[in-house]
């Protein structure tokens, strides 16, 4: 049965400023959106619905007000499209994706902020985790994965706008369906864009982290990236924020389930010995994880040596070299 995906790009915030007429866009909102769905519909059975600020599944928006869309009653469309369906289970897997404005009402939870938006005086948002909790009491999923892109301020006491109109009843006998959730940062901070897209082009921090887990960086020790090893990921290491914070993600629930199985990344190790000198090349190092266990033996190679290797901590041992090596989001491929 096919998977669906409802994935979510606003950039574009026209009236969003602090006066209420001016802009507050994130360039790389819909690009992430976009190389999100490209990672779906390459790496999994599912069926994409792609909204954003330029377009609807490609098509760009043909109302009024272009300048301001998606708003609410747009996302909403996406998600009763399975509320309403009469099949009793819609896909084994229900993926949401979003990337722009946010709140966090509470800890476990993100609503994301609309195009519409204006100023500090009028903030449409929808209550994304609440569709998914809604949904994990419903026969139409099994799996239900959750990914924002938002930040998770508090800056006023704004209004959640959940899922309106939906039966308080539960179709689905227990257990609930898992839930894989992760947010960009923590409760009551900020999540940031960067320089860090083909040729330095503006990328959302998280969204980049996620797509290199999903790739690999996050697999465990037999390849896969299952819920533990790409939370894990995520959670590994802040990334440097656009001001003086750094970003943190944060994944609220983690029900085990299979995302992807892929190679690990090849990193390449300074064979440093304990005197900064350079051990010679043709010397065989060994690398070893006792908590996997994992022992991985390379010789060196213009005075690197390399190994394919998921996120942990390691030890290279050989020719004098004695170095302890943690692999986590941020790790370089090089590591001096």
């Amino acid at each position: 049965m096919t998977d669906q995906a409802i994935v979510i790009g606003i950039g574009n915030y026209p009236t969003f400023g602090a006066n209420g007429t001016s802009p507050n866009n994130l360039p790389g909102a819909v690009h992430d959106a976009e190389d999100m769905a490209d990672w779906l519909h390459h790496n999994t059975p599912t069926a994409v619905t792609l909204i954003t600020s330029t377009h609807c599944n490609g098509a760009p928006w043909t109302v009024t007000n272009l300048a301001a869309r998606p708003v609410t009653s747009d996302v909403d469309t996406a998600f009763k499209l399975y509320v309403t369906s009469s099949a009793p289970k819609v896909g084994d897997r229900l993926y949401v994706y979003t990337a722009g404005h946010g709140l966090a009402p509470d800890p476990r939870s993100r609503c994301l902020i609309m195009a519409d938006a204006t100023g500090v005086n009028w903030v449409p948002n929808l209550e994304v985790p609440a569709w998914i909790d809604w949904f994990a009491n419903q026969s139409h999923f099994d799996e239900l994965v959750l990914w924002m892109d938002c930040c998770g301020t508090q800056a006023l006491e704004y209004a959640r706008t959940k899922p309106a109109g939906l039966a308080n009843t539960a179709s689905r006998p227990p257990p609930p369906a898992k839930v894989f959730m992760a947010f960009a940062s923590g409760f009551g901070r900020n999540s940031y864009e960067g320089p860090i897209g083909p040729g330095g082009t503006t990328r959302g921090l998280f969204t980049d982290r996620l797509l290199r887990g999903l790739n690999g960086a996050a697999a465990d020790a037999g390849g896969e990236v299952r819920s533990k090893s790409l939370a894990n990921f995520l959670r590994n290491g802040g990334l440097n924020g656009m001001g003086s914070e750094a970003q943190f993600a944060a994944v609220p629930q983690e029900d085990d389930m299979l995302f992807a199985i892929r190679a690990h990344p090849i990193y390449r190790i300074r064979a440093k010995r304990s005197d900064g000198s350079l051990a010679p090349d043709g010397t065989v190092l060994e690398l070893t994880n006792p908590a996997v266990p994992l022992s991985k033996t390379a010789p060196i190679d213009q005075g690197w040596v390399s190994f394919a290797l998921g996120v942990g901590l390691y030890k290279l041992n050989g020719g004098g070299v004695d170095r302890l090596i943690e692999i986590g989001a941020t790790t370089p491929i090089d590591i001096e």
